[in-house]
């Protein structure tokens, strides 16, 4: 089973891999430090049973697809995506506000080109010409 490829997804990342890039995808996605995962996912193993996470970890080495070379335009959009993944409430309001700040910008250029000013200057240059 194959899946589109999207920024938004979980993927491990054989680049980074230890042993099947699980933890490597998931520092990936929350946007951490792979080392830091990789201390919490053996903390995490110790106090709860080590065999439920050695299961988990071969289950998800073999369902998650691995992250494509091509997931990202470039370093800014990794950056906005990963920014979306892990604040998706502020990414909206940052979107909204600079909409609104579009908006505001629009007004203004129909509110000058519609003016009296900016019909007078227009005429003024092409008497000058």
């Amino acid at each position: 089973m194959t899946f589109k490829k999207s920024p938004t997804r979980l993927y491990k990342n054989p680049e980074r891999a230890k042993i099947m890039g699980v933890c490597a995808g998931l520092a990936d996605y929350l946007d951490m430090n792979v080392t830091l995962v990789r201390v919490l996912v053996v903390i995490g193993a110790f106090m709860t049973g080590i065999f439920m996470f050695i299961i988990g970890y071969i289950i998800l080495g073999m369902v998650l697809e691995s992250k494509p070379l091509d997931l990202y335009a470039d370093e800014q959009d990794e950056q906005f995506w990963k920014q979306t993944r892990n604040a998706p409430d502020y990414t909206a309001a940052e979107l909204r506000k600079r909409f609104r700040d579009i908006e505001r910008r629009t007004a203004d250029m129909e509110a000058y080109v519609t003016s009296k000013k900016f019909r007078l200057e227009r005429e003024l240059k092409a008497l000058e010409e």
